[in-house]
């Protein structure tokens, strides 16, 4: 498979940008707004965590206002993608493994909320999304190793072995981009 049937996007890329997650263009999940979609994923992470069922009512509350930080007029609302998933990552509000488990579950169902926001709410992201058909779409993991690419989840590599383009790692930002594509048509 030729470089031209594959889309790598990421915030910095020259075509495909508008689809990842820290380009910066409002974002509007449930009635909250943010600035990018990175902000949305995490913004929406806490909250969801914060309805599950188990925990106390203090952690509850204690991941609904740690999420609400990452809307628009919340203390990380200004932030840039990098800063958002930073905050939302390891160096922000520690999960559970039971959190954990929970939003490795609903984090697919989140992002693709964001994605089909973006979708309807962005000509960009409409052009670039249907003008990619026919085309493997790649989240790609920067300056990690191959080895590393395997275990993440929202990102991939691709590689050519015995002439066919194999993607390691979920790289499912990618997949729920074509995923998206191919129902809206």
């Amino acid at each position: 498979m030729s470089n031209h049937n594959i889309l790598k996007f990421f915030g910095k890329s020259k075509e495909g940008k508008v689809l990842s997650n820290f380009h910066k263009e409002k974002v509007v999940i449930d009635g909250r707004e943010y600035n990018c979609g990175e902000g949305a994923f995490h913004g929406c992470k806490y909250i969801v965590l914060s309805n599950m069922e188990d925990g106390t009512m203090e952690r509850k509350k204690l991941l609904l206002e740690y999420g609400r930080k990452f809307e628009i007029g919340g203390e990380f609302g200004d932030f840039d993608g990098g800063k958002m998933k930073s905050k939302g990552g390891k160096k922000g509000l520690m999960l559970t493994m039971d959190e954990l488990k929970y939003w490795n579950i609903m984090s697919d169902e989140i992002q693709m909320k964001i994605c089909k926001y973006k979708y309807e709410n962005d000509e960009r992201v409409k052009e670039v999304l249907n003008g990619s058909k026919g085309r493997v779409l790649i989240h790609p993991a920067l300056r990690v190793s191959l080895e590393n690419v395997k275990k993440r989840k929202w990102e991939g590599r691709d590689v050519i072995e015995d002439g066919k383009m194999v993607v390691y790692g979920g790289n499912r930002l990618g997949c729920i981009w074509m995923e998206l594509r191919d129902i809206v048509k």
